[in-house]
């Protein structure tokens, strides 16, 4: 391992025709790549989501830029997902387009389709403040259906202990000497 290290070092050192001082040129490329992180979906709480896109919207609204929008989220975004929207505010600060710097948001619940519509946003030139309004409102709107479904999933788990213990008791207690005394009388009949 010491050995690959040691000669990657010398090919970088290593000087080159027109290469000033032995140390490689870095080249600008066009099409930048940004790590988007872990492959795995991270899951935020969607009401949090919608309200820092509600915000990233009204900010557009009023008539900041993306990178000063964003960076009004960061300062009072969740702290799940912070550190995102800062990284979002440091790409559009040193110039990296909005769609790759979005691009970092594809791997969170929410904020994926934020990163969707910057990037068709930049394409098309459509409105983003409205588009992030709309997915606000949807965030909202299947939060609300999640803790709905998850609210009636609760009555049927109460109910469970219920009929596992009293209907038991209920037919040990109740039934049994209703069932016990019909049966001494039909065998003393």
């Amino acid at each position: 391992m010491a050995l690959l290290l040691a000669s990657i070092s010398m090919v970088v050192s290593a000087p080159h025709p027109g290469n000033r001082g032995g140390l490689l040129r870095l080249k600008r490329y066009k099409n930048l790549r940004i790590r988007a992180g872990p492959t795995k979906l991270r899951i935020a709480d969607p009401i949090d989501v919608s309200a820092d896109i509600e915000l990233f919207s009204a900010c557009l609204d009023a008539g900041l830029n993306t990178r000063d929008a964003a960076q009004v989220v960061a300062r009072v975004a969740a702290v799940s997902h912070r550190q995102i929207w800062t990284h979002v505010v440091a790409l559009l600060s040193i110039g990296v387009s909005a769609p790759q710097a979005f691009s970092l948001m594809a791997h969170i619940d929410g904020l994926d389709e934020v990163a969707n519509l910057a990037t068709v946003s930049h394409r098309s030139g459509s409105a983003l403040s409205s588009g992030c309004r709309n997915i606000a409102v949807a965030l909202l709107s299947s939060a609300g259906d999640r803790r709905t479904a998850a609210a009636e999933r609760a009555g049927v788990f109460i109910a469970l202990p219920l009929a596992l213990c009293f209907l038991p008791a209920f037919m040990i207690v109740g039934l049994a000497p209703v069932v016990l005394s019909l049966g001494t009388q039909l065998i003393n009949f």
